[in-house]
């Protein structure tokens, strides 16, 4: 049997640049993105919250990633830095 093609669940659009690195939250509520414009931005998984950027890197973000909890989210960067940050709930 042949599954149906897939379908575009949400589009998440906000960065300058090209998208790196893509993380979702244990709780599925939120995703975290690095992208080669420096900064890392998070994303409300409801259509009708905002997201949040977060400003800090001096060059490209290549990775970012959700603690455990979710209650931190750390990227690393080609400016030879790591940073902690605190996703907005």
């Amino acid at each position: 049997m042949v599954s149906s093609d897939p379908t575009l669940e949400r589009h998440f659009k906000g960065h300058r640049d090209s998208v790196t690195s893509v993380d979702f939250s244990y709780s599925m509520k939120q995703i975290a993105t690095g992208s080669m414009d420096s900064c890392v931005m998070i994303w409300n998984m409801k259509p009708q919250m905002r997201a949040y950027r977060f400003d800090g890197h001096k060059d490209a973000v290549n990775s970012v990633q959700f603690s455990p909890s979710g209650h931190l989210v750390v990227s690393a960067s080609r400016d030879k830095t790591v940073r902690l940050w605190v996703p907005s709930m």
